[in-house]
């Protein structure tokens, strides 16, 4: 049993949530094993990093954006965004994680903006239900891992990327067409999971981040906070071996605050044309043969409610679809 269970935690899979907005985004990190709970694409789970395991990883997202007669000629065309991610379990409840993110912003007319966006690190500390709330033992049987788990984590990025990058016309590029932020954007979150049955797992998880003024070159602006909640249920339709591949459906919801802007009065005024509420529908499939993983997946708004619409081509809620492709490797140290 010690081994099968060292076996499991070794060979967990890492996936993050990419930026789910042209300049909002909050790394989060799922992690499940060949034998234990499913993990999702896109929602956190609870399990920590087994003690001592390395993980890197890395994950691609395509966003291609409607086009609207009102934007012409400068419809902002597609986003594209690159994470490499590593994690490090540094006792059985406490992992830590670094996330770099890469991007390409691509808008007609304008031009396009690449580069290295502004890196994520992130605290994740991992609980259990079992006759009362504890932390995550150090070893857990396959029995154990039936238990409720929770996870605890904080966040946030280190201004890195660029704000200052020029268009093809040599302007500035607004606000939400650079890849950096400018300040430190700090985020909180929860998650929970739970194995129904052998091959059935539940997660949820819930984040809230902020973002900060910042003296862009042409304005002083400021992000909206935002808000997720999310929800899926992971399914494991093979199991033999070192090979597994389990298929997931999830909801997110994502809830942005209007942007500000400074005014001609100095003051900084909300936005028209920014901010809403979203809620996403998705599905994918997880392939692993052991210390790797593969997963595809692609969401789209099923519902959404976005102030002035009508002025938010670009946006969240706005996509034609966000197709996902993620690599994954882990190994005990």
């Amino acid at each position: 049993m010690k081994t099968s269970c060292l076996t499991l935690l070794a060979v967990a899979i890492l996936a993050i949530a990419l930026p789910a907005r042209a300049h909002h985004g909050v790394a989060t990190v799922s992690v499940a094993g060949p034998e234990g709970p499913g993990a999702a694409l896109e929602t956190t789970s609870a399990l920590p990093l087994p003690q001592g395991t390395l993980f890197a990883m890395v994950k691609s997202e395509y966003v291609p954006f409607r086009q609207y007669g009102f934007a012409e000629p400068e419809n902002k065309s597609f986003s594209s965004f690159s994470m490499l991610g590593v994690g490090y379990g540094v006792t059985p409840w406490l992992s830590v994680y670094a996330f770099q993110p890469f991007t390409v912003k691509s808008q007609d007319t304008v031009g396009r903006n690449s580069g290295i966006g502004d890196p994520t690190l992130l605290l994740a500390l991992g609980f259990k239900y079992d006759r009362g709330l504890r932390l995550v033992p150090e070893k857990e049987s396959l029995d154990d891992l039936m238990d409720w788990h929770f996870s605890a984590w904080a966040s946030s990025t280190i201004p890195v990327g660029s704000t200052t990058s020029r268009d093809s016309r040599g302007d500035y590029f607004e606000p939400e067409m650079q890849t950096g932020f400018g300040t430190p954007s700090p985020a909180v979150g929860f998650a929970v999971l739970k194995q129904v049955t052998e091959r059935l797992t539940w997660l949820a998880d819930a984040s809230h981040q902020r973002f900060f003024a910042h003296d862009y070159p042409a304005t002083r602006y400021r992000f909206g906070a935002e808000t997720r909640v999310g929800t899926a249920v992971v399914y494991q339709i093979v199991g033999s071996g070192a090979l597994r591949a389990d298929v997931a459906a999830e909801l997110s919801g994502l809830d942005l605050r209007r942007d500000r802007e400074r005014n001609e009065e100095g003051a900084m005024e909300p936005l028209r044309s920014s901010g809403g509420s979203i809620l996403y529908a998705g599905a994918g499939v997880r392939i692993s043969r052991g210390p790797l993983s593969l997963a595809f997946g692609a969401r789209r708004a099923a519902l959404k409610d976005l102030n002035e619409a009508a002025g938010q081509q670009g946006s969240e809620g706005l996509e034609n679809v966000r197709a996902t492709a993620t690599l994954s490797w882990s190994k005990a140290l």
